[in-house]
Order: C-alpha cells, then sequence, then structure tokens
C-alpha cells in the first residue's frame, strides 16, 4: 500500500514538473514573437538582422575610393569599403528585396545599415544616377570602368561606342553626327561634348579617356600630316634626328619594343634621363599609330609573353594562378597602378 501511495506521489510531481516545462517554452516563444514582431515594424523590409557592429570609418579614411557599381559588390566588396559582415550581408539581401538592382543613389540611402556620414562619403564614387531614372539612363549608368581605357573615337565603330556604356542606336547617332562635322571627324573633345545623345554626365566620364592623334582618317587608313612621323614606326635616324642624344635615342627605341609599342606620348616621359626640352621636341615632331601596337591575351598568353610586357611582368605570377583557377586574370591588375590606363590599351579585348 505505502509502496503504491510512493508511486502515486512521484507520478504526480513528474506530471507538474512537465507542465512547469511546457509553460516557460510557451514563455519564451511568444516572447521572442513579440520581440520579433517589434524588430519588423522598425526596418523597410521584412527581414531582421540584429546590426551591433559599426562601420569602420578609420579603414574608410585610410582608403581611396573610386569610382564602382553597387550593382556589382560582393559581400567581400562592401566589407572592404569599411562595412561589417552582418552589414554586408544586409545590404546584399536588400540588394535581392529591391528586385537585384540598385536603379538610384537614394536607394542606397535608404538603407537602414548605412549612416548619413558614411553616405556622403560614397555617394561621388557610386556609378548611379540621383532620384529617379529612366531604364535608358540606367543602363548608361551601369558602364564597367575597367571597360574603360584611353581611345581614339575616330576608329570607333557601333560595337566599340556599345562596349563603353552606349545602345546601338546611340552609337549610330553618334557615327552620324561624326559624318556631319567637318572632314567627317572629331578633332577635338568639344565635338564630342556636343554631340547631343552624349550626356554631359557621360561626357565626364569619358573625358579623360579620349585621345585625339593628329591623324586624318579615312577608311581607317592612318594619313600622316605635316612632316610628322609615327613614332611606333620612327627608326633611329627618325629619332635621333629631332632630339641628337645617341644614348636616349636607343633608350626610346628599347623602351618601345618591351612595351610592344607606345600607346600614347606621355610614356616618353619615363625613358631614363630624358630631358624636358627632347619630350617636347618628341611631341612635336611624332604622332601615334596605335594599329601597330602589340597587344596581348591575358587568358592565352604564354608566361614569356607575360614576363616581356614591361607593365605585365610583376603580374605574371598572379595571372597564371587566376588562370589555373579559372578566374578572370584581369582581376589581378589593380586600378590603383600608375600605369593601369596604358595597361588596358595593350590588352585585347
Amino acid at each position: 500500500m505505502n509502496l503504491r501511495l510512493k508511486m502515486i506521489k512521484e507520478q504526480r510531481m513528474g506530471v507538474l514538473l512537465l507542465l512547469s516545462i511546457i509553460f516557460i517554452l510557451e514563455i519564451i516563444i511568444h516572447s521572442n514573437f513579440l520581440f520579433s514582431s517589434s524588430l519588423d515594424s522598425n526596418v523597410p523590409f521584412s527581414f531582421v538582422e540584429e546590426i551591433n557592429d559599426e562601420i569602420d570609418d578609420n579603414k574608410l579614411k585610410d582608403k581611396k575610393l573610386e569610382l564602382f557599381d553597387p550593382n556589382k559588390c560582393t559581400s567581400e566588396d562592401w566589407q572592404h569599403l569599411g562595412f561589417s559582415k552582418k552589414q554586408a550581408e544586409v545590404l546584399i539581401k536588400y540588394k535581392a528585396k529591391l528586385g537585384g538592382t540598385f536603379s538610384s543613389k537614394e536607394q542606397i540611402k535608404s538603407c537602414f545599415v548605412i549612416s548619413e556620414e558614411m553616405f556622403s562619403k560614397i555617394s561621388p564614387f557610386l556609378l548611379l544616377p540621383d532620384g529617379n531614372v529612366t531604364k535608358e539612363e540606367l543602363n548608361e549608368s551601369k558602364n564597367i570602368r575597367y571597360k574603360l581605357r584611353t581611345f581614339d573615337p575616330n576608329i570607333f565603330e557601333i560595337k566599340d561606342w556599345v562596349n563603353i556604356g552606349f545602345s546601338e542606336k546611340q552609337a549610330e547617332s553618334i557615327l552620324k553626327y561624326k559624318k556631319t562635322l567637318g572632314d567627317g571627324i572629331f578633332s577635338s573633345k568639344e565635338d564630342i561634348k556636343r554631340c547631343y545623345v552624349i550626356s554631359s554626365s557621360k561626357y565626364k566620364e569619358l573625358e579623360d579617356f579620349i585621345i585625339l592623334p593628329k591623324h586624318i582618317y579615312e577608311n581607317k587608313t592612318v594619313l600622316k600630316v605635316n612632316t610628322q612621323k609615327d613614332l611606333n614606326s620612327a627608326t633611329y635616324q627618325d629619332i635621333f634626328s629631332i632630339i641628337n642624344n645617341e644614348i636616349i635615342t636607343k633608350r626610346i627605341l628599347g623602351f618601345r619594343k618591351v612595351l610592344g609599342g607606345f600607346v600614347s606620348l606621355e610614356q616618353v616621359k619615363d625613358v631614363y634621363d630624358i630631358t624636358p626640352d627632347m619630350i617636347r621636341k618628341i611631341f612635336d615632331s611624332f604622332i601615334l599609330d596605335l594599329t601597330k601596337v602589340k597587344k596581348i591575351n591575358l587568358q592565352t598568353a604564354s608566361e614569356q609573353e607575360l614576363h616581356n610586357q614591361v607593365y605585365i611582368r610583376k603580374y605574371k605570377s598572379k595571372i597564371l594562378e587566376a588562370r589555373n583557377k579559372g578566374k578572370d586574370p584581369l582581376q589581378v591588375i589593380p586600378e590603383s597602378d600608375p600605369k593601369y590606363q596604358f595597361i588596358m590599351n595593350y590588352l585585347e579585348q
């Protein structure tokens, strides 16, 4: 009898303990639900992140910002700008919530993990328009910085204009506009700026990359004007007759060889011991035929070819490593390289 009473008592205690556990779990679940609901009402989209990290402003101050497209930023890219990992993930999710694309700077500003101070710092570098934009303007704003390189607009065809962010219709209009100019060529940057399909913002983006050699173009054949000769095909005597210095003449020819040709007369300034007077004489006496420049394909170039190109030589190992891993070798060449824009002109499209 005593044994039976003892068992009944233990069973009751077990039931009470079980009920107590269930009650406590109900309280915890209910509390979390209320807490979650409260957070949901304070965020602009339907997911919740607890963001306790702060943006590393010191990292941002030390970093030299450059133009970038936020639509192409990975989590790592955002972290490189100074955001924490959690904040970067929120930015990625926020973009997805918007349909997978930021269409204006205002949308970036609206993301709750970006402070006013942070937005003011990155805003000038965002490759996005302000406010609401048309689809055509949005497509124009998505031009990729690394595709821009110095170019002569007088030899550009439709596909070339498309490659730097214009639609086919805009490219056709640019070529028609060029035909209306004197001799059917762009003789100055002002000619390009006045083209009605090139917006002021687009012109600013392209301005530093536009080169207008002293050439006359006719069916893509370069005709020399006055007494100027092409530095990319100039002989020893051609150069020596201008600067009257045997050593510097040999150095110019040697530099031209390791480069694969000059893409800009500015490169002559890098020749060792060349004087300002020699540079001025070369600028006055020579032009450049860019069709003679030897270009290199980063995907297929041999190790020796990579080594031979003086600007690319230092990236040889990284390029080969990227290729072996199936990655784009162009990405190993940083835009911070002082010769970056020259390098781009030696690469095959």
